[in-house]
């Protein structure tokens, strides 16, 4: 009778030992996916480096701001968004949200929009970042997502 109830114990810490692994498991998979939060190199097609945008987590959303930019040669270093829309227009470039309401699943995000601040178009976006983290593919559009365009980022930080 007695082995029994030992052995019922000893099953009992052998469960609760898979139990923890488990939990442990499953923390650090879920620590292990990257977020699009980060520093990111937006280049246009000939590959000419056009900005620094930070995207950080703002409440259950992620934001883009533009952090940084190239001009070319005689253009204007600060320039302000003329053609932006409402409480942007007349703004400073550096700073200003882009990136705007997307909610993450996994390594998606969907439901927010991105500015264009050469015209001031606002497009609905999605993002998908690769499983390594390093590059992120951010994707504006006019009703679906057919009819859009997408861009391939680079992680900087």
């Amino acid at each position: 009778m007695q082995t029994q109830i030992k052995n019922g114990r000893s099953g009992q810490k052998l469960v609760w030992g898979m139990v923890a692994a488990c939990v442990l498991i499953a923390v650090q998979a879920s620590a292990a996916i990257p977020t699009a939060a980060g520093i990111w190199k937006q280049t246009d097609e000939n590959g000419k480096v056009g900005a620094l945008i930070t995207i950080s987590q703002e409440g259950e959303a992620f934001v883009g701001r533009l952090s940084q930019l190239f001009p070319d040669p005689g253009e204007d270093p600060n320039p302000i968004c003329r053609k932006c829309p409402g409480d942007k227009q007349n703004q400073p470039l550096l700073g200003l949200v882009l990136i705007e309401g997307m909610k993450r699943s996994g390594l998606e995000y969907e439901g927010g929009t991105i500015l264009d601040p050469d015209t001031g178009t606002i497009y609905k976006a999605s993002m998908s970042l690769d499983p390594a983290g390093t590059q992120l593919t951010v994707r504006g559009y006019i009703g679906l997502s057919i009819f859009g365009q997408s861009q391939i980022w680079t992680r900087v930080k």
